[in-house]
């Protein structure tokens, strides 16, 4: 496997940290924009217990801009939580806390004492590791790289072998960008930059090596995706999802986490793939199990990218469908802060058309929690969706619709919303 070749989110991270390194992160940004904590979780305890919920513990939080991991959010909550109730928090232990920035206390018996300096720990530069936002850019960037050579019949790596003068598989970043122009494709400094991090090869001077064959598995994997015979596979995979209905890319997606369940690493090797295409009821050949390999396995180490595979073949939202999934997200989210909670859709959320709520077998309050259980596929954690989540569970669901007054009227009527109804 090609250890250059990982990609994670920096919103990813393996263990709790430490709650006193998060407190410090906190008290640091709440200091540097004079953030008033106390007057921001006042709302969310009006009866002034100095208790709340976890998920408005997280809403707080996001309001005063703090962007933390999932990791250090449960750091915080397992530090704050309320020995009596596992699922309140004790918010005012939590104010008081932070607040002690704000005020050096003990001054009257140590007048030659120092405030504490809080600083937050920046994160390393790490080969092969890109945020979101860049990720994001440099995908972008190699889809168009393959556009272009596919177009052109051109093999990048022929070009590449050729200047790889002894050390297999890397150049030097002005080998590359004069490859790279003579195939007519001009890089700036920002693509170079993001190229370098993400294919980087650590050298023995200051400046580092590409690995030019995991940059062209990557984009020989995407130039699979634009061949005809692969346009041809998708198409009649789609049309099977769609006879399954609403929920048909969901279903094949819960078969591919659950066979992920050891690792969680969102990946499948062939076999693994291939069997959770058959257990959801669609066959392929060998050539075609190739093909799907050869275009999801961009690192070329014998393993699929189950979630990258799911989007492709859902596709996306058009902008008519988009803007209603958005006008309920945001009907749910009376205060704004980007994310909602179970307790904002339970009063919203309409399930008496629920199959299963008509006939008895389930209650609207269960048919509310399988459907916030959908955004990640397990149990519900915290409550707490964001908008991104809820149209990635809309895009899933769309995929099985092919009316758009359809999906229109579902969303009118499972969230009370009208289309043209005026926003203000």
């Amino acid at each position: 496997m090609n250890i250059f070749h990982k990609s994670i989110d920096y919103k990813q991270e393996l263990d709790i940290p430490d709650a006193e390194e998060v407190m410090d992160h906190v008290k640091a940004h709440t200091k540097k924009f004079r953030i008033d904590v106390k007057d921001i979780f006042k709302d969310f305890d009006r009866l002034r217990s100095g208790k709340i919920s976890k998920a408005k513990f997280g809403t707080g939080l996001e309001m005063c801009k703090l962007k933390l991991t999932k990791n250090q959010l449960q750091a915080l909550e397992d530090r704050f939580r309320d020995p009596s109730t596992s699922d309140k928090i004790l918010i005012a232990a939590f104010i008081k806390e932070v607040e002690e920035v704000f005020v050096l206390k003990g001054l009257h018996k140590d007048p030659t004492s120092e405030a504490k300096t809080y600083q937050v720990k920046q994160k390393a530069f790490t080969l092969g590791v890109l945020p979101a936002e860049d990720m994001q850019e440099l995908e972008i960037l190699m889809d168009q790289l393959a556009m272009v050579t596919q177009k052109n019949r051109v093999k990048m790596r022929r070009f590449f072998k050729e200047s790889d003068k002894g050390i297999k598989n890397r150049v030097k970043q002005s080998e590359f960008r004069s490859i790279m122009a003579i195939l007519n494709i001009n890089l700036n400094d920002k693509h170079l930059k993001l190229i370098t991090q993400r294919f980087g090869i650590p050298h023995m001077g200051t400046k580092l090596d590409i690995n030019y064959s995991a940059f062209c598995d990557e984009v020989e994997a995407l130039e699979v995706r634009k061949t005809t015979h692969f346009a041809s596979l998708m198409q009649r995979m789609r049309k099977q999802f769609r006879k399954r209905g609403a929920r048909g890319i969901h279903g094949l997606a819960t078969i591919f986490r659950r066979m992920d369940s050891y690792d969680g690493n969102n990946k499948l090797d062939k076999a693994e793939f291939i069997e959770g295409l058959h257990m959801f009821g669609f066959k392929v050949s060998n050539t075609e199990a190739n093909q799907l390999l050869k275009a999801y396995d961009r690192n070329n180490d014998g393993v699929i990218s189950y979630d990258e595979f799911i989007r492709g073949m859902r596709g996306s939202l058009n902008s008519r469908r988009l803007k209603m999934v958005v006008k309920a997200f945001k009907k749910l989210d009376a205060d704004k802060s980007g994310v909602i909670t179970v307790d904002d859709m339970q009063g919203i959320f309409n399930a008496k058309h629920h199959p299963k709520v008509i006939s008895g077998e389930i209650t609207e309050r269960d048919a509310l929690e399988i459907f916030v259980n959908s955004f990640d596929g397990t149990n519900i954690k915290d409550g707490r969706v964001h908008l991104d989540e809820f149209e990635d569970y809309y895009s899933n669901i769309s995929s099985g619709i092919d009316d758009d007054e359809y999906f229109v009227r579902m969303m009118e009527k499972v969230w009370g919303i009208e289309e043209y109804a005026y926003e203000s």
